[in-house]
């Protein structure tokens, strides 16, 4: 059989595909300001020329690593909304990708406290993007459950972004924690928030059951 042939655009897709993986292990390994571009070309196996072909700077491949995430997350969140679960387990799940989104973000070095509140960070709009999408799929499976007959009727229309800005503030919470001086090790900070999001989404959940 004859194999199919690549087209140049599909090659290089391709190839900016492997670069963004490569760079993002790296970035998640060491941070983005001990990473250099020749150190991502050597990893993909192509000269630091053709790199800057595919991404000028070293700030755009690391937003194509933020993107890539994002649009990973955007992924599974869809699944879990497509999926057969209860609302209340849907929400618990949300809330579980989000997590692991932030964790990634902790490891890449980007989600830092300045992000939040520089405008020019390269990362706010991205992370104004992300808390669109929490509040749109959030209001979803509230919805959902009232359909279902698994929430009250009676809830208040402000309670889906209530949760998302309390939830946000434990991230930054936690963040900072782990930032400022003293700062609590990478461990101990992330374990904290996964507790305090578990509980405050069982909280959640309670107070919107029938």
């Amino acid at each position: 059989m004859q194999k199919k042939k690549c087209n140049s655009s599909e090659r290089s897709a391709e190839k900016e595909k492997a670069i963004i993986s490569a760079a993002g292990t790296r970035f998640a390994l060491y941070g983005f300001s001990k990473v250099s571009m020749e150190e991502i070309a050597t990893d993909v196996g192509m000269g630091k020329a053709s790199l800057y072909y595919y991404f000028p700077t070293k700030e755009s491949v690391f937003q194509a690593v933020i993107i890539e995430e994002m649009n990973e997350f955007l992924k599974e969140t869809e699944k879990t909304l497509k999926s057969e679960m209860t609302a209340s387990k849907k929400i618990i799940e949300l809330v579980k990708n989000r997590f692991v989104f932030i964790q990634k973000f902790l490891n890449l070095g980007a989600l830092t406290v300045y992000s939040f509140h520089d405008p020019n960070s390269i990362y706010k709009k991205y992370l104004a993007v992300f808390e669109e999408k929490e509040l749109e799929f959030t209001n979803a499976v509230i919805k959902e459950g009232q359909i279902k007959g698994e929430f009250s009727e009676n809830i208040d229309p402000k309670a889906g972004i209530t949760l998302v800005h309390t939830l946000h503030g434990l991230r930054v919470r936690a963040i900072k924690r782990y930032i400022l001086p003293p700062g609590m090790n990478f461990p101990e900070a992330i374990d904290e928030l996964q507790e305090e999001m578990n509980i405050l989404v069982k909280i959640f959940i309670k107070g919107i059951s029938k």
